[in-house]
């Protein structure tokens, strides 16, 4: 079932003057110019336990059995450096909420959908950023050396696909 964009981006403004922690994600998708819907908040923190008290001040609740926190009716995660693999620098605004740059979100859905099995919505969250931007392979000197390859190898696999759809004369 699609998500609520609209609402989730609305309680993203709200913390974002009560909660320092940046929209990675589903959301930060969105924002980047991707067409992803999603159903949570994922809150990007070096301080896990420090997010999550500025959650609970804001009115969230812990949800044990959910491993997460709840205000809203919307679902909140909490993602480290660790969980991403990625230490993000800085972070930029975009419609008014607080969203780590591009090249840490694709970095960190790469990073993702490359090592945990069952993420492949990672890899089609970045080909998607690479349509909506549109990003080439110059962009993979920004990113981890690690996953450049992998990145160029998407461009190509995106590029190849779009050339292929009839009528579509964009590249």
């Amino acid at each position: 079932m699609p998500g609520d964009n609209n609402r989730i981006l609305s309680l993203a403004r709200r913390l974002r003057g009560i909660v320092d922690a940046a929209v990675v994600g589903g959301i930060a998708v969105y924002l980047h110019g991707g067409g992803r819907s999603t159903v949570d908040l994922d809150l990007y923190s070096a301080d896990r336990s420090a997010t999550a008290a500025q959650l609970e001040t804001a009115g969230a609740a812990w949800d044990k059995a959910g491993r997460e926190h709840v205000l809203d009716g919307v679902a909140i995660h909490i993602i480290t450096p660790q969980d991403a693999g990625v230490t993000i620098a800085r972070t930029s605004i975009i419609d008014g909420i607080r969203v780590v740059t591009l090249k840490d979100l694709i970095a960190i859905k790469l990073l993702c959908g490359l090592k945990t099995p069952g993420r492949s919505k990672d890899i089609g969250d970045v080909e998607e950023l690479i349509r909506a931007a549109p990003l080439d392979k110059r962009f993979a000197a920004k990113l981890p050396k690690s996953i450049r390859p992998e990145f160029k190898a998407l461009v190509d696999a995106v590029r190849a696909g779009d050339r292929s759809r009839p009528g579509d004369r964009r590249f």
